[in-house]
């Protein structure tokens, strides 16, 4: 991940997460419920201000969740400290420190997005090693606040790959894929669009 996505929300980590933690996801967790069994262990890619995997763990399920920004860790362990021994600080890509075929499955939401398409490969390829079942992954469609260099006004990557492409990507990693309906902006952001990617390894 690029150093000056990093630094932004190492610098913005408690106002990030104010504002995350307003934000329910209902469908998602609608779907990652009817997706994964009760007692699942799941891998959280990106798990900001620790939101989604407070909710993940309050619905039965065993989680680790990882985020490459230090700050939002410290703000995760404040907000839900139920998430104790569950939260790592690792920056992808890299090798991530689980057995193969540790998880049930994963999930990821607005993470994967701040990844050069250099880096795709190696990373969603090390998340196939560690699960056995798959995954469900959140990628924004359309952003209009994105330049034609692939960065926001704050200098962020986002990766803006038709949903085919992110499809073909993860097939070449061992995933079979399929793609949800288009949905409007949690935060309420005109012109920004969402897809979940409901994916299945082909082991």
């Amino acid at each position: 991940m690029q150093n000056r996505t990093i630094e932004y929300y190492e610098q913005n980590a408690s106002e990030l997460s104010a504002r995350y933690e307003n934000v329910s996801l209902d469908s998602f967790h609608q779907a990652l419920t009817s997706y994964f069994d009760p007692g699942s262990c799941l891998l959280e890619v990106g798990c900001g201000s620790g939101r989604d995997a407070a909710r993940v763990v309050g619905n039965g399920y065993d989680v680790a969740a990882i985020d490459a920004s230090r700050q939002l860790l410290a703000e995760a362990r404040k907000l839900h400290p139920e998430l104790d021994g569950r939260l790592f600080q690792l920056t992808l890509p890299c090798q991530l420190p689980f057995a193969d075929k540790t998880f049930t499955g994963f999930y990821s939401v607005a993470c994967l997005m701040h990844l050069p398409a250099s880096d795709l490969h190696s990373v969603i390829s090390e998340i196939c090693r560690v699960v056995r079942f798959g995954g469900l992954v959140s990628v924004p469609v359309c952003r209009p606040d994105v330049d034609n260099s692939g960065l926001d006004e704050k200098g962020r990557v986002f990766n803006l790959m038709p949903v085919k492409e992110w499809l073909r990507l993860f097939a070449s990693c061992g995933f079979d894929g399929k793609a949800g309906r288009e949905e409007p902006d949690s935060l309420g952001r005109p012109g920004i669009t969402w897809i979940t990617l409901t994916l299945k390894t082909r082991n």
